[in-house]
């Protein structure tokens, strides 16, 4: 299971969650990728999967997306 925030000073914060199958997690990367300099992305996952999504999100840094996992 995950579970994610996304906040956007452009937009209410979207929450997605679910299981952290292969569709779920890309669905999750279209909106991570849709955020604009200055989103912050608060994700909740086992920390196992932590690696596999890291490298599905790999340009958040270069789009000015922040990532934080949460406890």
């Amino acid at each position: 299971m995950f579970h994610a925030i996304i906040h956007s000073d452009s937009h209410e914060p979207l929450t997605l969650s679910g299981e952290a199958s292969p569709y779920n997690l890309q669905l999750l990367r279209e909106h991570v990728l849709r955020g604009r300099p200055g989103t912050r992305v608060e994700v909740r996952m086992p920390s196992a999967l932590q690696p596999a999504f890291l490298r599905l999100v790999q340009e958040l840094e270069r789009r000015g997306v922040e990532l934080v996992f949460a406890p």
